[in-house]
């Protein structure tokens, strides 16, 4: 994952990132709890009045609704602009904001209960949401004082407050009953509080836990980015340190080679030669495929690459060429994908031979191209001995493999993922005993402009 950087070029930590994050996401649904408690305040004042026909005080009871409304409008800018700021300061200020939000809150409630009954008012009830929306939102020293604040606001409701006599009276709601209007308020308030606060709680968690599995995820990518450029630099000094070595042993055995032409050694000396003179080269092709299957080939730059120029370059340094079998039609050919070259090209290569080793002799390996405005998609297709649920779960980890000692390092799956992925596509595999695997390549298609 790349580091995330102050525009200085100092990188911000990331406890402050993810503090920032959660309280991006608490700010938002507040703002949006905020609006539908003015709503919901201005609907039952007109369903006291208008239908219930309570004798309230409406012009005090509407001042405070304004004042939760402006309030509202002036955190919904402050919203929108204070991420100008650094990201210490929101760090420290976002948490005091909230806070000073939900106090705020806290104030309008008395406020309206005051002038509808106090204590006797069965919406009462909703300083139990206000406090357990604080527990979610706030840190654990806030909400303390944020619960000793609505103590001390209760505490003033029984000492003083407007009465309303209409609350004792009984409602013509549930006639077979007579309840009480605060009977039958009771039961509203106590359904609209758990509904509000199993909403906000269930939804705000639930956002918080898919943005932490999206920093899990960008976590694990960064681990994978930073042991590929660990494998990269050892492929890139391991090289560089043995090309003069190697060609040294390899001038000397071919030196050694002409010498012992027309002697009478034995052929088993020559055929030693010979052997020294092929493992050398396989010393410089897995040296080689270190650093191009990793996509980090010297010089070589990202850009626009038809499928077709693509599955060229991959065919044309590949062995048993014969055992191919390519579909690819004529729209198909034409799509552009942005990539490097010789790297992608020498990823899908190891694929195909990956599937050749895995197939007969006189069996075929298919590459099956599709592609549409947003993905271009390449898939290998080999009818082998395929791979168990256990195998598959773990292909594509760094020196794992289930090729016989000496014919694999366990590196080409895993360079071919994290090479894929940087390039914003990904690499999946499908496989079952007994029938065969498919490597699907899915890459992010390029503009045709």
């Amino acid at each position: 994952m790349r580091k995330v950087m102050r525009p200085n070029g100092t990188p911000i930590s990331a406890s402050n990132l993810r503090q920032i994050d959660r309280l991006e996401v608490n700010a938002s649904w507040l703002l949006r709890l905020r609006w539908v408690a003015v709503v919901g305040q201005l609907i039952t004042v007109a369903t006291a009045v208008f239908v219930v026909g309570v004798q309230l005080a409406v012009t005090p009871l509407l001042s405070v609704i304004a004042f939760t409304a402006i309030t509202n409008i002036a955190f919904a800018l402050w919203l929108k602009t204070h991420t100008r700021l650094s990201e210490d300061l929101r760090a420290r200020q976002d948490h005091w904001v909230l806070a000073g939000l939900m106090s705020l809150d806290l104030l309008s409630l008395t406020m309206l209960l005051y002038f509808s009954g106090g204590p006797t008012n069965p919406f009462i009830i909703f300083f139990f949401v206000n406090l357990a929306l604080a527990a979610v939102v706030l840190s654990n020293r806030s909400v303390w004082w944020l619960l000793l604040l609505a103590i001390a606001c209760l505490l003033v409701l029984f000492v003083a407050h407007t009465p309303v006599p209409e609350l004792s009276k009984p409602a013509d709601i549930f006639p077979p009953r007579r309840l009480a209007l605060q009977q039958v308020g009771l039961l509203t308030a106590v359904a609209l509080c758990a509904g509000v606060a199993v909403y906000f709680i269930t939804r705000v968690t639930r956002e918080l836990q898919q943005r932490d599995d999206q920093l899990r995820l960008a976590e694990q990518q960064r681990s994978r980015s930073e042991r590929l450029e660990a494998l990269a630099t050892l492929a890139a000094g391991a090289g560089h340190e043995l090309a003069s070595p190697l060609s040294t042993i390899a001038v000397i055995a071919n030196d050694l080679n002409k010498h012992l032409e027309g002697t009478s050694v034995p052929n088993s000396v020559i055929e030693d030669v010979g052997l020294i003179r092929s493992e050398l080269d396989r010393c410089r092709h897995i040296l080689d495929g270190m650093a191009s299957s990793s996509g980090l080939a010297t010089g070589e730059e990202m850009l626009p690459v038809s499928l077709r120029d693509l599955l060229d370059e991959t065919l044309a340094g590949l062995s048993r060429r014969d055992r191919v079998e390519l579909s690819m039609s004529k729209s198909s050919a034409e799509r552009l994908t942005v990539v490097p070259l010789l790297g992608a090209a020498n990823s899908i290569r190891g694929l195909i031979r990956n599937g050749l080793d895995a197939t007969a002799d006189d069996a075929n390996v298919t590459i099956q191209t599709v592609c549409d405005d947003q993905t271009v998609t390449i898939s290998v297709i080999d009818t082998g001995s395929g791979m168990s649920d256990e195998v598959l779960a773990r292909v594509g980890e760094p020196f794992f493999t289930t090729k016989e000692p000496g014919q694999g390092m366990g590196l080409g799956l895993y360079l071919t993922q994290n090479l894929f992925q940087r390039l914003g596509g990904e690499l999946i595999l499908k496989s079952a005993v007994g029938r065969g695997t498919v490597a699907t390549v899915k890459l992010p298609a390029a503009s045709r402009t």
